[in-house]
């Protein structure tokens, strides 16, 4: 018998494909998703040398991107409009990090996915600066102090998921991949990647924490970007 929060979802499901939901279905859904989240979180094999090796790669990403920011951000030019909101955006090192780091991920997998345990030491260090940020935060004041800024995050989920719904029928992805792809333009690499393991969509784990950081790397750009434009202006 399906689970009742199946009931809610009738409309999503009978009008997009849903492979991974329905594989659950076929082995004991709660089980079979315990199992796989179960399995991801186990313990790891990992040594001294993969701990250094993360570390290292890191430590060269970050001395190469640095050694590039300022080498660009001295030769570009700030003569004019344009060139300005260049040296600004190429010029910037924490641009350059997460450009670099996407980019070697991408173009090499097998070299980064062979590291035994970067995942986990990256998944983390990103929590700590999750946590870091968000102390100082305060329910209280976003309510009593800021309520269009919960209107605006309202209405920004909405339109991403109406969109991304949208964008999803018309190229016929799967309705697994909508909900991580949505999550991961709203929550980041690391809630998509929670919730494709909670869920029991091992297959989508990875494809999560990539879309989540390429979102981070081209709001960087943009955020930048517009900082850079009004202070010119």
């Amino acid at each position: 018998m399906e689970r009742k929060w199946q009931d809610g979802s009738h409309i999503f499901r009978k009008n997009f494909n849903h492979p991974l939901i329905d594989e659950l279905e076929r082995v004991g859904e709660d089980e079979e998703a315990k199992t796989r989240a179960a399995a991801y979180w186990d313990k790891k094999e990992i040594s001294l040398k993969d701990i250094a090796f993360t570390i290292g790669i890191s430590f060269i990403i970050v001395a190469i991107s640095d050694a590039l920011a300022g080498f660009l951000g001295s030769v570009i030019p700030t003569n004019n409009f344009g060139l300005s909101l260049l040296n600004g955006l190429l010029g910037n090192k924490y641009l350059i990090i997460t450009t670099l780091t996407m980019i070697l991920a991408t173009y090499l997998p097998d070299f980064f996915g062979n590291i035994n345990g970067a995942q986990e030491i990256g998944t983390f260090l990103i929590y700590i600066f999750f946590v870091v940020i968000g102390v100082p935060a305060s329910i209280h004041l976003i309510i009593t102090k800021s309520p269009l800024l919960l209107l605006f995050c309202a209405i920004m989920v909405i339109v991403n998921m109406l969109f991304i719904l949208f964008i999803g029928k018309l190229f016929k992805f799967n309705l697994e991949e909508i909900l991580i792809a949505s999550n991961s333009n709203i929550g980041g690499p690391t809630t998509a990647a929670a919730m494709a393991i909670a869920k029991g969509w091992t297959p989508l784990v990875l494809p999560a924490i990539l879309a989540g950081t390429l979102g981070y790397i081209i709001g960087n750009y943009f955020g930048i970007f517009i900082g850079n434009l009004l202070s010119i202006l």
